[in-house]
């Protein structure tokens, strides 16, 4: 089921580059938030009781889940499918790096990770002419935002109801999404009917559910073999965007991809 949930991220990444296509980077993230709406009426019937570091928390993640949705959505539009999904992927290796600025220890091993990243993600984005791609870094920056919201899941999660938190959390990325949306970005509605098929993925299949199979079996797996499934979004995200938009790596690129993958890896090992 993490498999299948893994492999759902991967396809995600070409889905939101269909989506770009007719909807703005604000309102394809309003979307990835707006399903955990339908959570409600089961908080409802289950008369789950929402306490204020519940709130705290659920907002935390949603607005650092919404800045890393949304760099990456514009990532997605000036990058490739494959850059986006090992780029993003990065999330794992800033975790670490993160919590020794917060005075944790960390295994040294980290550092290796650190450098084979660094060099992969160079092979990966550095153009001949010595600059980066602006959408490569929005992925970065994006990714790094990604790496503050599971700090925060990991802070909250222990003590906080976790269904509870992922409904604060998505409501919280639709809501920040929405207000700037409505200022940003015209919102037109045969490009949301030209879009059903996408937006339908985005707040259902790739969103709820998969956050929804997520969060129940991961506990049921030891961490490691978890974290190693969870790291193959890259990989299927790369499968993907060959498959469906034909976008094809350089020899180069495949290489810093591997670099970056093997650098994952290692962060992960316990």
């Amino acid at each position: 089921m993490l498999g299948i949930t893994t492999l759902l991220w991967g396809l995600s990444y070409s889905i939101q580059a269909i989506s770009a296509k007719d909807l703005g980077p604000f309102t394809t993230v309003f979307f990835k938030g707006f399903g955990g709406l339908f959570l409600l009426p089961l908080l409802i019937a289950q008369k789950k009781r929402i306490t204020r570091q519940e709130v705290i928390g659920g907002i935390l993640m949603g607005f650092f889940s919404f800045a890393g949705c949304l760099l990456q959505q514009l990532g997605i539009i000036y990058s490739t499918i494959s850059k986006a999904s090992f780029i993003t992927a990065l999330y794992i290796v800033f975790v670490p790096l993160i919590e020794i600025f917060l005075g944790q220890k960390v295994n040294r091993r980290i550092w290796i990770s650190v450098s084979l990243a660094i060099l992969g993600l160079y092979l990966l984005c550095m153009h001949s002419s010595g600059g980066i791609n602006i959408g490569d870094l929005f992925l970065l920056i994006g990714s790094l935002m990604f790496a503050f919201q599971i700090i925060l899941i990991d802070r909250f999660s222990r003590t906080c109801d976790p269904l509870v938190l992922t409904f604060v959390s998505q409501t919280s990325v639709a809501f920040f999404s929405f207000i700037v949306m409505i200022f940003k970005e015209s919102v037109d509605l045969s490009a949301v009917a030209r879009s059903f098929f996408a937006i339908f993925f985005i707040v259902f299949i790739g969103g709820l559910l998969a956050q929804c199979i997520h969060i129940r079996y991961q506990r049921d797996l030891d961490s490691s073999l978890a974290s190693l499934l969870m790291s193959f979004e890259s990989v299927f995200g790369a499968f993907f965007g060959w498959l469906i938009l034909h976008q094809v790596m350089s020899v180069r690129e495949i290489f810093g991809c591997v670099l970056v993958f093997i650098a994952i890896l290692i962060a992960e090992m316990k």
